[in-house]
C-alpha cells in the first residue's frame, strides 16, 4: 500500500471517511487502486476500511455512532469485569437519529469524544455504564478509570444529579481508591457486602503490601498471572510464614476463584472468623453476574439514559 495512503488511515484507526482521505492529501486515483488491490475496502456512505480494522470501529462510524459503556471500555484500558462476546449487542452513543436495531443506545454526552477514534470520550464511558451496566460490572470500570486513569470522582458525582441517576451514584459510593487491579476491586467489594471490614492495600511490617486485610487479620492476596512464576512463588511462600509467625492467616485466590466462584472466598472468610452464618444459595454476597461472553442489558432493556 502506498505509504502516505497507509499513514493516513493509521490516524484514523484504519477507518475513514473520503472527505477524511481527501483533507489529508490523499488522491482519489491512489485510494481507488488500493480498493481494487484489495487493501482498502469500500463501504457504503463513502467510508474505507482497512482489512484489518476493528469490526466495532467500523460499525460505529458506518451508522455515525460512537462506541461507548462497556463496548468501548478497552479502547482506554478500562478494567472489563464481563467482556463483550462476539454476538453482543454493541453500545452505541447517538445523541440524535433512530435508534439501532441490535444495539444498546445511549443518548447523553457530556465530554468531547476520543479524538480520532469513534469512540464516547472517557468520562461518558464511565457514565454509561453505572447507568446500564450490572452494579459489580459497573464498578469495576468506575474504579479503574478513578484509581488508574485519573478521572476524578467528584467530576462524575456532579455528572449524576436528580432522582434518576441514584442508582449510579450508590456504585460510586462503592469506589475505593486502594484497588490495585479488578481482582481486589471484586473481592474487597463482596467481603465489605458480606459485613466484613475489609482495607486495601495494607503496608505489614515484616511483610509488605498485601492486597487485602480482613478483620485485622486475615490477609487475603489476589494472584494474577505473575504469580504462577517460579521466583514469584517462592516470595509468596515466604511472606505466608512471616504472616503466620504474626498470627496472621493468608489467603490467596486466583481469577476462577473470584469471579467464578466468588462465594467460596466469603464462605471461607467466614469460616476463619469463626462461622459467621452466611444466607444460603450458590452467591450470598448479594451481586449478580451476567453469564460470560454477554454485554449489555438484555433484550428488552434500556440504558436510563436512554430514555
Amino acid at each position: 500500500m502506498d505509504p502516505h495512503l497507509a499513514r493516513r488511515f493509521g490516524q484514523f484507526h484504519g477507518v475513514a471517511r473520503l472527505k477524511e482521505l481527501r483533507s489529508g492529501g490523499i488522491r482519489e486515483a491512489a485510494l481507488r487502486r488500493a480498493v481494487e488491490a484489495g487493501e482498502v475496502e469500500r463501504h457504503r456512505h463513502g467510508l474505507y476500511a482497512l482489512p484489518t480494522a476493528d469490526p466495532r470501529f467500523v460499525h460505529a462510524r458506518s451508522t455515525r455512532s460512537l462506541l461507548t459503556c462497556v463496548s468501548a471500555a478497552d479502547v482506554y484500558g478500562l478494567w472489563v469485569l464481563v467482556p463483550p462476546g462476539p454476538d453482543a449487542r454493541p453500545h452505541l452513543l447517538r445523541a440524535t437519529g433512530a435508534d439501532r436495531p441490535g444495539a444498546v443506545i445511549h443518548r447523553e454526552r457530556r465530554v468531547p469524544p476520543h479524538p480520532t477514534a469513534p469512540v464516547a470520550g472517557l468520562a461518558d464511558v464511565v457514565l454509561h455504564a453505572l447507568r446500564c451496566l450490572p452494579e459489580l460490572e459497573a464498578l469495576v470500570i468506575a474504579e479503574c478509570a478513578v484509581t488508574q486513569k485519573g478521572v476524578p470522582l467528584g467530576f462524575l458525582r456532579g455528572l449524576l444529579t436528580g432522582p434518576r441517576n441514584g442508582r449510579a451514584r450508590a456504585v460510586l459510593d462503592l469506589v475505593d481508591g486502594g484497588a490495585d487491579s479488578l481482582l481486589e476491586t471484586i473481592a474487597r467489594t463482596l467481603l465489605r457486602r458480606a459485613g466484613f471490614h475489609v482495607e486495601a492495600q495494607v503496608w505489614i511490617e515484616g511483610i509488605g503490601r498485601v492486597d487485602l486485610l480482613v478483620e485485622g487479620w486475615i490477609i487475603v492476596e489476589l494472584d494474577g498471572r505473575t504469580h504462577e512464576e517460579r521466583v514469584q512463588r517462592g516470595k509468596d511462600r515466604v511472606r505466608d510464614r512471616q504472616a503466620q509467625l504474626r498470627g496472621l492467616v493468608t489467603l490467596r485466590y486466583g481469577y476462577a476463584d473470584v469471579v467464578h466462584r466468588s462465594w467460596v472466598l466469603v464462605e471461607e472468610v467466614s469460616r476463619i472468623l469463626g462461622g459467621r452464618p452466611l444466607p444460603p444459595g450458590p452467591n450470598p454476597t448479594g451481586f449478580g453476574l451476567r453469564g460470560a461472553g454477554a454485554a449489555g442489558a438484555s433484550e428488552g432493556d434500556t440504558p436510563s439514559d436512554a430514555r
